[in-house]
């Protein structure tokens, strides 16, 4: 019975600060660890992938397009890791099935970035969606929010500008993203909202 409760639960759930592709992509699934019957997969540390500066290179593109002082994430960045389209992961102490939409995440608790394989330096798009994932890491370590999925419409608006300075069209939905980043409301008939 556990096994269907946690098979319903994938079906169902989807984490705030995940880079995901637009309409129609596989949900990712996130479940309580402790609920979870398989233990979560440790993604892969590959530092070869991530050349030396890139990150340095990354925190100074943010700096320069917006007010954020990116200092504190430069003298301690996060971890970057790696995974497999299939992996279950830990995520803010849950465990998230990687489903096919899934590219990327950032774990606040953990202070870790997790990208999906295959990524690529060389490719402005994988290079973009670490960029949105260390946006999120100086979002976080500058300003409070008023919920976790608030930061996506800046990350994916930062994400959206250095595509179009590398000669590529985000391609982004931007009305599925301004639902995604939105904030739930408290709205009660006797309040009249």
């Amino acid at each position: 019975m556990r096994l269907v409760s946690c098979l319903l639960a994938l079906c169902l759930a989807v984490p705030a600060q995940a880079q995901t592709d637009m309409p129609g992509d596989s949900p990712t699934i996130v479940l309580p660890l402790e609920d979870c019957p398989i233990p979560p997969i440790a993604p892969l540390e590959d530092p070869a992938l991530v050349p030396a500066g890139l990150v340095d290179t990354l925190l100074d593109w943010i700096a320069a397009q917006t007010d954020y002082d990116v200092s504190a994430v430069r003298a301690d960045p996060p971890a970057i890791t790696f995974c497999e389209t299939g992996d279950l992961i830990e995520y803010e102490d849950i465990a998230v099935h990687v489903g096919s939409g899934l590219h990327g995440l950032y774990d606040d608790i953990a202070r870790r970035i997790v990208l999906v394989r295959p990524w690529s330096a060389e490719e402005p798009r994988d290079r973009a969606l670490l960029l949105h994932e260390l946006t999120h890491r100086v979002q976080l370590a500058n300003r409070a929010w008023d919920c976790p999925q608030a930061p996506e419409w800046e990350a994916y608006k930062l994400q959206a500008a250095y595509l179009a300075q590398h000669g590529i069209d985000a391609g982004f939905d931007w009305l599925h993203i301004y639902m995604l980043s939105r904030c739930p409301r408290d709205i009660h008939p006797a309040d009249g909202r």
